[in-house]
C-alpha cells in the first residue's frame, strides 16, 4: 500500500514521484460557479490535466439527483461512481482544483463522509503543477473500475434539522458561514448567529493554501472552538474548503451542511438575518 503524508494537503513535488503508483487516483475536479465564470470543467479537463488523472463533477457525479443544491449522494450511488473513476477502498486520492472555488475540498470531504480517509487536496492544484513545467494530458482517461465501500460518517455532515436547532440555540454548536465576497453579497442575507469565514480566505499568493499555524490564528480570531462547528456557504463547496482548513490548523474535524444557503431558503419558514 502506498505509504502517503500526513494531513489534508500533499505537494506537487510528492504528488510528481508518485504519479505511476498503482494505489494512487488523482481526480481533477474543476467546475466553474456561474456566473461568475462561465467556464466549463469538462472542456478544461479534456485540453489539459495531470497525467492519469480522472474527471468528476461534484454535482452531478457525486449527486443525488432528487436532492436540491446537488446535495451528496447516497450511499450506493456514490460508491459507483467512484468505483468507475477506479477509486477503491485501498486507493490513495488526490484531488485537485484551479482555486476558482475550493471544489478539491468538497471532493476530499465527500469522500472522507462517506469513510475514506485515504484522500488529500493537491496544494497549489493545477494552476501550480503547470508553473513548475509539469507535464499535462488532453483527452479523457479510461482508469479500470474498482470496488468502493460507503460508510457514511454523520459527523461530519450537518442537515437543515440540525442547522435550524443550532439557528433557534446558539449554545449547541457554532455555525460557520463560508461563502465568498461575491456569493455573500449577491445572497444578501445569512444564517442568523454565522460567523463569516470564507472557504477561499485561506488561500495565498498562487492558490497554495496558507501555512498550518497561519490558518489557526485566521480561525482562532474569527471563531471560538470550544463547541462543535458547522460550515456551510451557498452549496456546499467553499464550506468544504473552510472544513478542510480546519483540519490543516489542527482543530480536527468539523460538518458540512450539505444543502447550504440554497436548501435553507427553499423552505420559507428557515430564519434568515440580513447583511
Amino acid at each position: 500500500m502506498l505509504a502517503v503524508p500526513d494531513g489534508p494537503l500533499v505537494g506537487t513535488a510528492w504528488l510528481g514521484e508518485h504519479l505511476d503508483h498503482p494505489g494512487l487516483r488523482v481526480v481533477d475536479c474543476r467546475w466553474y460557479l456561474r456566473p461568475f465564470d462561465d467556464r466549463c470543467g469538462d472542456d478544461e479537463y479534456r485540453a489539459g490535466h495531470i497525467p492519469g488523472a480522472v474527471h468528476i463533477r461534484w454535482d452531478t457525479d457525486l449527486a443525488d439527483p432528487d436532492r436540491p443544491a446537488s446535495m451528496l449522494a447516497p450511499a450506493a450511488r456514490f460508491a459507483a461512481a467512484v468505483g468507475r473513476a477506479g477509486i477503491g477502498d485501498d486507493t490513495f486520492v488526490v484531488a485537485y482544483d484551479d482555486q476558482h472555488v475550493p471544489v478539491a475540498a468538497r471532493v476530499w470531504w465527500s469522500l472522507r463522509a462517506f469513510g475514506h480517509d485515504r484522500v488529500a487536496v493537491l496544494d497549489g492544484g493545477i494552476t501550480a503543477w503547470r508553473a513548475e513545467g509539469r507535464p499535462v494530458r488532453s483527452g479523457v482517461e479510461q482508469p479500470s473500475p474498482a470496488q468502493f465501500t460507503a460508510r457514511f460518517r454523520p459527523e461530519l455532515y450537518a442537515t437543515k434539522e440540525q442547522v435550524l436547532a443550532v439557528a433557534t440555540d446558539p449554545g449547541a454548536a457554532r455555525l460557520v458561514d463560508a461563502r465568498m465576497d461575491a456569493a455573500w453579497d449577491a445572497a444578501g442575507g445569512h444564517i442568523p448567529g454565522a460567523i463569516r469565514l470564507a472557504g477561499l480566505g485561506f488561500l495565498g499568493d498562487g492558490g497554495r493554501w496558507l501555512a498550518a499555524e497561519d490558518v489557526r490564528r485566521r480561525i482562532d480570531r474569527a471563531v471560538a472552538t470550544d463547541r462543535p462547528v458547522i460550515t456551510y456557504c451557498g452549496g456546499g463547496v467553499a464550506a468544504a474548503g473552510t472544513a478542510l482548513a480546519f483540519r490543516l490548523a489542527g482543530l480536527g474535524d468539523v460538518a458540512v451542511y450539505d444543502g447550504s444557503w440554497t436548501e435553507w431558503t427553499l423552505d420559507p419558514t428557515t430564519p434568515r438575518a440580513s447583511h
